[in-house]
């Protein structure tokens, strides 16, 4: 069955895909965010669609309706992929927002994988996010890993290691591994955010990916209406920890166990309670993303 439909052929310049998958990827909404900002910052044309039928169980992600105009449309999983030209540039980017599949993991990345080929994409970098114990008052730590020593030096990653992890994977790690077995160079990149933070959107773990993407790429994002909004919800979200005792008292007891120079820990569950202002932080976060335009 033929998954991909390719509906326009840009001619690119040694392009990079860039992507991110909605779902267990992708704590606080983080990658799926960042990806989706540039594709609204740049303005991104949609050159080609993975479709959603064979990959995905619809009881879990459900197809979402809106109106357009008055007129009821039914949006299925999304996974498109938009082209971006880069001026002053020798390469450009391809952008994938996607949803992990929960069907057919083989037949989905060799999708993936047909689109690289056709658009001769030798680069693929995976934006993740994660639930760590790490307190909201601190800058978000990015990690990352790559096999490729001219992508660890341009996003500054630390010489690679053999990581000791044995568990469940997601389909960041299978892409990869796809990818490499294929000849083709990987990144990935996974911000740590507080994991009592899951409950809404976190832009600073957006912001976090887009800045080591734009300060190893050299992609020229303007990312100033990201960090006004960043210091915005750090605002909210102190504010309503500060209201709640208990989540009050879990972010302290992280805050004194992190010192400067210690690596981030797995998450351990959060206290049971919910965040206030939760449900408004959602809000602002996804009308800020639907209203982003560039700035002249």
């Amino acid at each position: 069955m033929d998954t991909l439909r390719i509906d326009e052929r840009p001619t690119l310049r040694r392009p990079i895909l860039i992507a991110a998958f909605s779902g267990w990827n992708d704590a606080g909404e983080a990658a799926t965010s960042a990806v989706r900002f540039m594709f609204r910052r740049w303005r991104a044309p949609t050159i080609a669609e993975i479709e959603a039928e064979p990959f995905y169980d619809f009881t879990q992600a459900r197809p979402r309706v809106r109106l357009d105009q008055g007129e009821r449309v039914l949006d299925w999983p999304p996974n498109k992929f938009s082209a971006h030209k880069l001026e002053d540039h020798d390469f450009d980017v391809v952008l994938l927002q996607a949803t992990e599949p929960h069907l057919m993991w083989h037949s989905y990345m060799d999708a993936v994988l047909s689109l690289c080929r056709e658009f001769e994409i030798s680069t693929i970098i995976t934006l993740g996010a994660l639930l760590a114990e790490v307190s909201h008052t601190r800058p978000i730590r990015v990690n990352g890993s790559s096999a490729d020593a001219e992508l660890r030096k341009q996003l500054e990653f630390g010489e690679p290691t053999t990581s000791g992890y044995e568990g469940p994977t997601g389909i960041v790690g299978a892409l990869n591994q796809a990818a490499q077995e294929a000849g083709m160079r990987t990144a990935s990149l996974w911000a740590n955010v507080p994991a009592y933070l899951d409950a809404s959107p976190n832009p600073k773990g957006s912001l976090a990916l887009l800045e080591r993407l734009n300060g190893g790429l050299k992609l020229d994002l303007r990312l100033h209406d990201l960090e006004v909004f960043c210091a915005r919800f750090d605002a909210q979200v102190a504010a309503a920890v500060e209201r709640d005792p208990q989540m009050a008292e879990y972010a302290r007891r992280i805050e004194e166990a992190l010192p400067d120079d210690e690596p981030d820990r797995p998450a351990t569950p959060p206290p049971e309670s919910d965040l206030p202002n939760a449900q408004s932080m959602v809000d602002d976060l996804e009308q800020f993303l639907k209203e982003q335009r560039e700035v002249d």
